[in-house]
């Protein structure tokens, strides 16, 4: 999959942009790269290159932006057993200006999402994202910085929620900043930090709580991470990796009477990093991960840590796509004492004609629960033990009619469960969309 920074995606995508995923792997880039830099597809644009958007050189920097409406049905809004059926509007809005010149790089971008349900009005929701960021090289070593600000909502569909009868909203904010050692030496540094503040303003209605609200705030908290990458080329197209990385979890709004649930982690990992270009690219960095909770109320986690990509690309028309990730999720949508997920996403590409691409994808998650210790079963933190598991596909078909103007099919489906409820649902969604390009 690929992750634009700075820039809008105009290319199709092997994945769904509504596809589950936790916070930090969907909006910001990989684990072990630098700061501030962008990140693009370069198979996706080749496939398409006749059909790219130019965008609007403006001195030296250029604007990218993309409008698309779309119209739809889902069976299940509510994303619960027993949910009710409705229309889709849809309306998704980007734009990014990124700087043109030799040296050193700057972006800003700004993204809205809207989704009308006509039938299911209480699940109509509006997300919205904006973002800065940039690199400045110092001789051969680089600096890179980046700050994000997310308005988004937790829905019951997304792994490690729980059962709401309607969307969360919650903000998160990121300010990261990276210093590259030797960027073009065979052995490079990457030291990086970052900050990322989780807010939860809005209460939410359960189930099980008709007519009450139930407040978030209690989740509200900072992840401090500090990593350091080791980056060795023993060839232009082959690196190891190996990254050390430090976790600090700090609750803003402790519960009276509840130990505090602030947290330290550590992860080390190792790895490959492969790219042959247009045919085969590879990187995988594995190794363990513990989490240590400050107060012994709270059992330690432990688990291996995996983050995968391989892409293959048998012909000049088709393209194979493999993403894993699996460790302990200390980012968002977290129960009391975490938990641990697999995510498992493969996705298939085909130029049809040169105007048209078809492309399949089949996703799978889990994620595994502990239970809560005994002297918080009946609080706000209870959480029962057990797994949460999602299956999910699509197919979509895409019409590239000119530089600025492609339309889209899309059907998709998922069947999973969900925290709070019994037993397992379906969802089948399918859209028409129009897109519009500068």
């Amino acid at each position: 999959m690929y992750r634009i920074v700075g820039a809008v995606a105009c290319a199709a995508p092997l994945f769904p942009t509504h596809a589950s995923a936790q916070v930090l792997s969907q909006y910001f880039p990989e684990i072990g790269r630098g700061v501030g830099e962008t990140w693009v597809d370069s198979e996706q644009i080749r496939i398409s290159r006749e059909f790219q958007p130019q965008g609007l050189h403006l001195g030296g920097f250029k604007l990218n932006g993309d409008l698309n409406e779309g119209v739809g049905y889902i069976d299940n809004a509510n994303r619960l057993p027993g949910g009710g059926q409705s229309a889709i509007i849809s309306t998704v809005a980007q734009i990014g200006l990124t700087s043109d010149w030799s040296v050193d790089r700057l972006y800003t971008n700004a993204s809205v999402s809207d989704l009308r349900y006509p039938s299911q009005g209480s699940q109509n929701q509006t997300t919205w994202t904006a973002g800065i960021g940039g690199y400045h090289d110092i001789a051969n070593d680089r600096l890179g910085f980046d700050y994000s600000h997310l308005n988004l909502v937790q829905t019951p569909n997304t792994l490690g929620s729980f059962a709401t009868i309607q969307p969360v909203k919650y903000q998160v904010d990121r300010a990261a900043l990276s210093y590259t050692v030797a960027r073009d030496g065979r052995f490079s540094l990457i030291p990086e930090g970052n900050i990322t503040n989780f807010s939860f303003d809005q209460g939410a209605r359960l189930p099980s709580a008709i007519g009450i609200s139930v407040p978030q705030t209690y989740r509200n908290r900072a992840v401090i991470v500090e990593s350091l990458t080791g980056r060795y080329h023993w060839t232009e197209a082959a690196s190891a990796l190996v990254m050390l990385r430090g976790t600090e979890i700090r609750y803003t709004h402790g519960l009276a009477g509840y130990p505090g649930r602030d947290s330290n982690g550590l992860a080390l990992m190792a790895g490959i990093d492969y790219s042959a270009i247009h045919l085969i690219d590879v990187r995988v960095l594995a190794g363990y991960q513990r989490r240590f909770y400050r107060n012994a109320a709270y059992p330690d986690y432990a688990t291996p840590i995996v983050e995968a990509q391989a892409s293959w690309a048998p012909s000049r028309l088709t393209r194979l796509q493999l993403d894993v990730q699996h460790g302990i999720e200390d980012s968002a949508f977290e129960n009391v004492a975490g938990f641990t997920y697999t995510n498992l996403q493969l996705g298939l590409s085909h130029q049809y004609r040169r105007d048209v691409i078809l492309s399949g994808h089949f996703t799978f998650q889990k994620g595994q629960y502990q239970n809560t210790p005994t002297r918080l079963v009946g609080s706000i933190l209870t959480q029962a033990g057990g797994d949460q598991t999602i299956f999910g596909g699509g197919l979509s078909a895409q019409w590239l009619v000119n530089r600025h103007l492609r339309l889209n099919l899309d059907y998709d489906i998922s069947n999973q469960n969900v925290l709070g409820t019994t037993g397992k649902f379906t969802v089948n969604t399918v859209m028409i969309r129009v897109d519009v390009n500068l």
